[in-house]
């Protein structure tokens, strides 16, 4: 009975620390890499594109700290170090989920806004290589 208490509030400590840098070090990815996207998508207005990334990086926070918080009970009591490890990679695996779900959702709506991405100029047409479509 001592191990589950002692183990316990570190799988607990572990799983908070690693899921909050996990969704920092994505929330600021998002934020530096969709800044490009933001800043077309406003069409060159750097306060509005400002605006929206903090706007995004605090749902983001708020979403993802949120799930993390509520998800802590998920998955029962351990009482020794291998279930504590086997319940910090369940927990740490469905926050990757979540994030990484989240992650091509902000991609989705960085489309959205900017649109789909176009080549800037017409790729040239290599006629070393061709192809013919035979019809039966």
């Amino acid at each position: 009975m001592f191990a589950a208490v002692s183990i316990m509030p570190a799988t607990y400590v572990t799983y908070v620390l690693v899921g909050i840098g996990l969704t920092i070090w994505v929330a600021h990815t998002l934020r530096i890499r969709g800044r490009v996207f933001l800043d077309k998508g406003c069409m060159g207005n750097t306060e509005l594109g400002d605006s929206l990334s903090h706007l995004f990086s605090v749902g983001f926070y708020l979403l993802h700290i949120g799930f993390l918080l509520l998800a802590l009970k998920l998955g029962g009591k351990v009482a020794d170090t291998t279930g504590a490890i086997e319940l910090l990679s369940t927990k740490i695996g469905l926050v990757l989920f979540v994030l990484g779900l989240s992650h091509f959702l902000h991609i989705a709506i960085y489309a959205r806004i900017h649109g789909k991405p176009r080549l800037p100029h017409p790729p040239a047409h290599n006629h070393a290589v061709t192809a013919e479509v035979v019809e039966s």
